[in-house]
């Protein structure tokens, strides 16, 4: 059952015999943590880039059957608020008083509320072509309803799934590993799902509450890599390079940034400076420059998968690359 707490908007959780006692051990549950992360504040930033500069941590709390992350009604009430095993850790007077006014002039439930309907859209369109990949379709319809026009997706059975053209966008315009830290624990004892609190009334275009990633849909957002592979041998180490991709994460205690590029991910570092004067560019498509860096832990050239060491990062001009929406 979804969340009925009312304080809280919705919730990302993980339910099944394998969280029976609302545990996951410490290495998938920071993995995970990190997933909500990316994904929240890629979609967030979406909606509103100005959310790129402010700072908020994310509440779990963990209940008998489930484990689960509660998001709450505003950005404000995310900074403040940090629960585990039901005790709010951030709850003085002063620290809400600064959150409020960090937050002030941003809508925060309407940014959260169409962030989670988003997600979810994204995620019931790739479950119903089975792919993030496919990003063009044939043998489309339309239809209008309630004044809108609604384009229909048909899947490999020919079954359409009516869809506003943001949310196809959103569909179309999504990272293909968004979703990979989310779903690479699935298993048939521990499915995720995302929706909204059973309180909250849903909108006219959310026609369902939640939506679940089962273990048969987990291939759609996480394949495994093959280790043995050299990844892009053309890219030599020393050598310089211009690469377009997509800037996928940012992690500043590494400072480092995950750039997609060609359906994976490369961990890439400034020459110079910090990746906080890169923030305005996270979840962007972007061309990055600079030297590609093979070597391992020992020093020795022999990295199957490359690093970056790049001393420009830039958005593209091409309003995040989007592709077109049908052929």
């Amino acid at each position: 059952m979804p969340n009925q707490d009312s304080d809280y908007l919705a919730f990302v959780k993980y339910e099944g015999g394998l969280v029976a006692d609302g545990y996951l051990d410490a290495r998938k549950s920071a993995e995970v943590l990190m997933g909500i992360d990316e994904v929240m504040r890629y979609f967030l930033y979406q909606i509103d880039k100005t959310l790129a500069e402010k700072d908020f941590e994310i509440p779990i709390r963990v209940r008998k059957g489930s484990w689960e992350a509660l998001i709450p009604h505003t950005l404000s009430g995310w900074l403040v608020t940090a629960v585990g095993a039901g005790i709010t850790t951030y709850a003085t007077t002063a620290m809400k008083k600064i959150a409020e006014n960090d937050f002030k002039d941003i809508q925060t439930k309407d940014v959260l509320k169409q962030a989670i309907k988003t997600i979810k859209w994204v995620l019931r369109i790739s479950k119903h072509v089975k792919s993030l990949v496919i990003k063009e379709f044939t043998n489309i319809q339309f239809k209008d309803e309630s004044g809108e026009s609604l384009i229909g997706i048909p899947n490999e059975s020919g079954e359409l799934l009516y869809v506003s053209k943001k949310y196809l966008e959103a569909y179309q315009n999504c990272p293909e590993k968004l979703f990979v830290k989310l779903a690479e624990i699935i298993q048939p004892e521990r499915e995720f799902e995302i929706g909204f609190n059973e309180l909250e009334p849903l909108d006219k275009d959310d026609t369902s509450r939640t939506i679940k990633i089962s273990t048969s849909e987990k291939a759609i957002f996480y394949k495994e890599d093959n280790d043995d592979e050299v990844l892009f041998p053309e890219l030599l180490h020393g050598a310089y390079v211009e690469l377009d991709g997509h800037v996928s994460r940012g992690n500043e205690n590494a400072n480092s940034i995950g750039f997609e590029y060609f359906r994976h991910i490369l961990t890439c570092y400034p020459v110079q400076g910090n990746i906080k004067d890169y923030k305005s560019l996270m979840f962007t498509n972007c061309i990055i420059k600079g030297y590609v860096d093979r070597k391992d832990d020992l020093g020795n050239i022999l990295e199957k998968k490359p690093k970056i060491r790049f001393i420009s990062l830039e958005e593209l001009n091409t309003k995040n690359a989007q592709l077109d929406l049908f052929k």
